[in-house]
């Protein structure tokens, strides 16, 4: 068993429905965490009536954000290393242990798998297809590598750092949109962002097509705030010019439209036969549907934005849950 010090950072603003859930996880890790820090966005529910029933630390943020959140907790806490999780998350029992035995000389940084659990035949469509190279391409947000790999960003849902290099690093910018994938591309100078498949976290999300939308124009917003280009930005640069051929050569966009249109309903004929649920013949596409239209029209928004004035930074504040069950 590792003898690393960790502090574990959970960032909540009106996490009532599910914190208790994730306090009890953390409590019982096979690496017992030195302390349990959670920040508090000022929560109007009985978030921390329901924290209090357990051995952790309440902080306080005022940046109303969750970059915000979880610099008052590096700055406070006491451990070498730093790990973050949500409050609407689930770790494994080996989550703390199994990060922190990935870590090595040059190494700053180690992610886990992120498992998202819906409840609802929308929420399984969007776990199911999020999960596939269509989904999130190369990302580790949402696909279950199996094996160790270094990458250029780990999910703040499921991560662990050393203290010092988040300090080094500048810390935590409270308002940036995405504020993990912009700390991680400032550590990613300074060493190795390294991602374990050991290291699992249970991701409930709860989510409604409409919250699913938001995210994922969300984190096209990001790409183009944190300058981070990569193979996920390519298709929706592209749009443009496949307009620009509805006038010049109509049949390079209709065919492009064809080809599109084949790979969804193939994947959602995939999926209906491996789940045994012809249901999803017709949602996995609307999904991928959704999904792309809303991550195309975030790095569009963003570009927009960049090329009027200063990148978006703002945030709108700490994940929190509506009555809905939808995170805001």
């Amino acid at each position: 068993m590792s003898s690393r010090s960790v502090s574990v950072i959970i960032p909540v603003r009106n996490g009532a429905r599910s914190i208790e859930r994730c306090l009890e996880a953390v409590a019982h890790q096979s690496l017992q965490p030195q302390e349990i820090i959670v920040v508090d966005g000022h929560s109007t529910d009985e978030t921390l009536e329901k924290v209090r029933e357990f051995p952790a630390r309440i902080l306080f943020e005022d940046q109303h954000s969750r970059g915000g959140a979880c610099e008052v907790g590096v700055e406070n806490a006491q451990s070498e290393f730093v790990a973050f999780t949500d409050a609407d998350c689930i770790p494994d029992r080996g989550w703390l242990e199994n990060l922190a035995n990935s870590f090595d000389e040059g190494i700053v940084g180690v992610g886990g798998q992120t498992v998202y659990r819906g409840h609802s035949l929308w929420e399984r469509s969007i776990d199911l297809a999020f999960a596939t190279f269509l989904g999130s391409a190369r990302s580790v947000e949402g696909r279950l590598f199996q094996d160790k790999r270094f990458v250029s960003s780990i999910s703040g849902c499921n991560s662990m750092y050393r203290r010092q290099a988040i300090l080094d690093a500048g810390g935590f910018n409270a308002g940036f949109v995405s504020e993990d994938t912009e700390l991680n591309k400032r550590l990613a100078k300074s060493g190795k962002l390294l991602y374990t498949p050991s290291a699992l976290v249970a991701h409930d999300q709860e989510a409604s097509l409409r919250g699913f939308a938001r995210r994922i124009h969300k984190w096209g917003r990001t790409r183009v705030s944190t300058a981070k280009f990569d193979l996920q930005v390519v298709p929706p640069l592209m749009v443009p010019f496949l307009l620009l051929t509805l006038i010049l050569t109509p049949w390079v966009l209709l065919s492009a439209v064809a080809a599109y249109l084949l790979i969804v309903v193939t994947m959602g004929a995939k999926f209906a036969v491996r789940e045994r649920d012809p249901r999803y013949l017709f949602t996995i596409p609307i999904v991928y549907l959704i999904e792309h239209a809303s991550y195309t029209a975030g790095i569009w928004r963003g570009i927009v934005r960049l090329w009027s004035g200063p990148s978006e930074r703002r945030f709108t504040g700490l994940p929190e849950q509506s009555t809905d069950g939808t995170k805001q």
